[in-house]
Parts: structure tokens; sequence; C-alpha cells
């Protein structure tokens, strides 16, 4: 089995908590942070798999974030979730520019980021416990 580290960065405490609990059982590490600027350090100091930002946190924010990805040759390679609240045509269209995928957070938030780190990692979900999460 390869093994696959995803970067998740929001200032919800919460919400990486309920993502961990439904990310790790398909066997990928979760590493966390809660702002902008540490998820770039931590990226920069050891690629992840994938990387999970949100938009609006302390210390910048994640489409900046991931527009300094973009524009690494190495780091654009790397596939990342835009998970936000912010639905506004300027977000939708910064991700469509920097090939990020959205995920607005609603009520199947976490099953659509589940549904997509398991296609863009090449994991398959029936090798994960069913689960029945509740967002409210």
């Amino acid at each position: 089995m390869t093994h696959h580290n995803i970067l998740i960065a929001d200032d919800d405490k919460g919400l990486i908590r309920l993502l961990r609990t439904v990310l790790q059982p398909l066997g990928v590490q979760i590493r966390e942070t809660y702002d902008a600027v540490s998820a770039l350090t931590l990226i920069h100091g050891a690629p992840p798999s994938l990387v999970i930002l949100d938009v609006n946190m302390p210390s910048g924010n994640g489409l900046s974030a991931c527009e300094m990805l973009a524009t690494d040759t190495w780091l654009s390679r790397v596939p990342v979730i835009i998970l936000t609240g912010d639905s506004s045509d300027t977000t939708l269209l910064r991700c469509q520019k920097m090939n990020a995928y959205y995920v607005h957070k609603g009520s199947d938030a976490v099953h659509e980021v589940k549904r997509l780190v398991c296609r863009l990692l090449s994991i398959t979900e029936e090798t994960a416990p069913a689960q029945e999460i509740f967002v409210g």
C-alpha cells in the first residue's frame, strides 16, 4: 500500500478533527495546521500527497497559499482542495485558474472531500469501514 500524507490547514479545529476521523481509515497520514503561513512552511519542508486549505485563516489565506504552490515547478503537482464557506465568483474563478478543487463548507462537505481524496490519491473507499458522520 502506498503511504499518502495529507496536510489540512484550517482554523476550525473541530472540522480538522472531523476530517481526520473520516480520512484516517483510508490509510492516510494527516498533518494539520491552523494558518496559511504555517501551511506553506510545512509544505516546503515535506511536500504532502495532497493539501486541503481553508480560504479565510489567520496569517494569510488559503487561496494565496495555493497560488504560491501553483507557481512552484515541483509543488504545483500537489493536488489542492479548497474547503471554504466562501462561494464568491472571485473564489471560484481563482480555484479554477489554479486547478484547485473547490468544496463548499456545507452539510455534505466532509463526504465530498473524502470522495475527492479517494479519487485524487487513487484510494478505494471500500477498503475503509463505513461511517456515518453528521455535520451540524
